[in-house]
């Protein structure tokens, strides 16, 4: 808060010779006509008409001090984020990630041109192959499902395989599948994959992921193995 009008008189009329700094701190400007007569009443003479204009040489200053202080606090702040903010690479991948170097798929190259040819990314083909059937093509689970993809012996058949344990033939199928039902969702990959692993009918049942623990589990381990691979990849 700046020193009144008022109150200035007997501030100058104690200060020593070299009351011009210390005042000027604390001057409220706004009054700077009343701040001249003010000095004038208080035997000052001949000075007052030109403080306002120091009064503002000292402001720039002290403007341009505090904006240099205020950046270089700033770059210090960016390299201290950058030297200690920042975790070391290695600590970003999580247990999926490790499981994603580790399971190596010996049909890489299936997988990659089915992927291509369907517009889907190669990882997520393989994160889907790996959590279905662990790249094995003679798999077959409890209810039915076939091959590497695990196609249902109607699905495989609508989607125009006849050898659901050849792998081209079931990579192919699963892509095909699969691609049809992120269409279907709207891009949504954990609606998709979760139609994949329960169907689109429980999707849309349920307007979302349906609440079966499987399905639950599926799409988030699915998704874990996607991104973990894309990571490290």
């Amino acid at each position: 808060m700046g020193i009144a009008p008022t109150d200035l008189a007997s501030t100058l009329r104690s200060s020593q010779p070299g009351w011009r700094a210390p005042v000027a701190a604390q001057l409220d400007l706004s009054h700077s006509s009343e701040i001249a007569d003010t000095l004038e009443e208080a035997g000052l003479q001949g000075t007052p008409r030109s403080v306002s204009g120091g009064f503002a040489t000292l402001i720039a200053d002290l403007e341009k001090r505090f904006e240099s202080l205020s950046q270089q606090l700033a770059k210090t702040l960016q390299r201290l984020s950058a030297r200690f903010a920042a975790p070391p690479p290695r600590a970003l991948e999580s247990t999926a990630a490790r499981q994603a170097q580790s399971t190596v798929s010996p049909y890489d190259g299936l997988i990659r041109a089915a992927a291509e040819r369907h517009a889907l990314d190669p990882a997520l083909l393989a994160a889907v192959a790996r959590r279905e059937s662990a790249f094995d093509p003679t798999a077959v689970s409890k209810a039915g499902a076939q091959g590497l993809m695990q196609l249902m012996p109607d699905t495989a058949k609508s989607l125009g395989v006849s050898d659901a344990f050849d792998p081209a033939q079931n990579v192919e199928g699963g892509a095909k599948l699969l691609r049809g039902l992120i269409d279907q969702f709207g891009g949504r990959l954990d609606l998709a994959l979760a139609a994949y692993n329960a169907g689109p009918g429980a999707v849309q049942r349920y307007g979302g992921v349906p609440p079966y623990q499987e399905t639950r589990a599926y799409v988030r381990d699915v998704l874990a193995d996607y991104r973990a691979k894309a990571l490290v990849g």
